[in-house]
């Protein structure tokens, strides 16, 4: 770039175009005034379906309730599988017989769901297609972003973002009042923010495929607790089921170089007897699983959302949740903030947005470790103790009603767009 070229400038540049990202920059161009600019700021292949084969997810009432106001659930709702009920287990992996120890009805409140499975693609694809659309949201994909200046030192009035274009020095091509993070696990904005985290590896995989089912699954979701690491059977429509479950790391690997078969085999011993055996209906692949939480959620005219703030255990399903809720509480104080005319990068709005999202995020980072290392621990007596939990919430009518509603997602300080209000 010459000298006297004018840097665009924007009102927020957006890194990162996953899912989260996507549905915040969605969320950001459709609440806003008219006159907001954002830049989504991705490689050129970032919507391609085949980055995330196989993968699906468990989505809350609350981030349905999102999707709605952003006009896409109306798309993904004929593919997506209600969960009617789940079962929770406990047990060796040889074990024939395996109780059930905790039941949840699947219902929040006059016959709503409380979560959704719904595959990567039925997802994505109407996303994409609003995000590629809208006119106020400019998407650069050309170049490599290679760093941040927030102003602090050099005295600017915005962030500059820089990009490699081959040249010895990194060129600044555009400039915003604020940098929203939503880049992944790897996360250049949080590195370029100076923003440390806290991780630990788990050194496990989660292994993935979608099966189809010789029985009808009824919409039941059932986890079993096994030593290696949770086994989730989650129903998909048409009598499929995406799986989830968790191996030591070389195990995972192992297990995925293995003839179809071979693997079907190892499923079926992990698969519950009441739903018969099953079939390959999809790629199997495996990832790895880790714990990593920033230290802090914003820096100078920086905020991080989804999985470059938090990046969980996916025992429960909750991280995509956890993700939009960054997305809905964000929206709605950047949203206020720009109707009072503050800045939307500055301390008021980015401390608002760390002191109500960090506490989730943290809590729930943390809960789903302890619990993969609670259900991980091969000791009889824990085992035993396990057990007598369970069943001791499953008499308890008022906490079973709580853990379905938290997961759900309409517990707590729900940000309006979650419970269908307008901002």
């Amino acid at each position: 770039m010459k000298a006297d070229e004018k840097i665009e400038k924007y009102d927020v540049a957006l890194v990162g175009g996953g899912l989260v990202g996507a549905v915040a920059a969605l969320s950001l161009s459709q609440f806003t005034d008219r006159d907001f600019k954002l830049l989504l700021i991705e490689r050129p292949d970032f919507a391609s379906p085949k980055r995330h084969e196989g993968r699906a997810y468990a989505l809350s009432e609350g981030s349905r309730m999102l999707l709605e106001m952003l006009g896409l659930w109306q798309a993904i709702e004929p593919h997506a599988q209600p969960i009617e009920e789940i079962d929770i287990t406990d047990s060796e992996l040889e074990t024939v017989f395996r109780p059930v120890f905790l039941h949840f009805e699947g219902e929040i409140a006059m016959g709503r769901p409380g979560a959704y499975i719904i595959e990567h693609e039925v997802l994505a694809e109407p996303i994409y297609d609003q995000l590629f659309k809208a006119q106020n949201i400019h998407i650069h994909t050309e170049g490599a972003f290679s760093g941040l200046e927030t102003g602090i030192e050099s005295g600017l009035d915005a962030a500059e973002l820089l990009f490699d274009d081959g040249s010895e020095t990194a060129q600044a091509l555009f400039k915003a009042d604020l940098v929203i993070g939503a880049d992944g696990r790897g996360s250049r904005v949080r590195d370029f923010a100076g923003i440390k985290t806290f991780t630990s590896d788990y050194n496990q995989d989660g292994i993935v495929v979608t099966v189809e089912l010789r029985q009808p699954h009824g919409g039941k979701a059932v986890q079993h607790f096994l030593p290696s690491g949770p086994f989730a059977i989650l129903p998909l429509t048409n009598d499929r089921a995406s799986l989830v479950w968790t191996e030591a790391r070389g195990v995972a690997a192992e297990m995925c170089a293995l003839s179809d078969d071979e693997f079907i085999g190892e499923v079926n011993k992990r698969f519950s007897p009441k739903l018969g055996t099953v079939a390959l209906s999809g790629r199997r692949g495996h990832f790895p699983l880790s714990l990593l939480l920033a230290r802090s959620f914003i820096g100078p005219r920086v905020v991080l959302i989804g999985d470059a703030a938090h990046g969980v255990h996916p025992l429960a399903g909750q991280g995509m949740n956890i993700g939009f809720r960054d997305v809905a509480a964000l929206t709605e104080i950047l949203v206020e903030t720009r109707r009072l005319g503050l800045d939307i990068g500055g301390d008021v709005a980015l401390t608002k947005y760390q002191t109500w999202r960090r506490s989730d995020g943290v809590m729930s980072a943390f809960a789903m470790d302890g619990l993969n290392r609670l259900f991980t621990a091969e000791a009889s007596s824990l085992r035993e103790l396990r057990g007598f939990g369970l069943r001791l919430v499953d008499r308890l009518p008022p906490v079973k009603d709580f853990f379905v509603k938290e997961a759900a997602g309409v517990n707590g300080d729900v940000p309006k767009l979650m419970q269908g209000l307008e901002i």
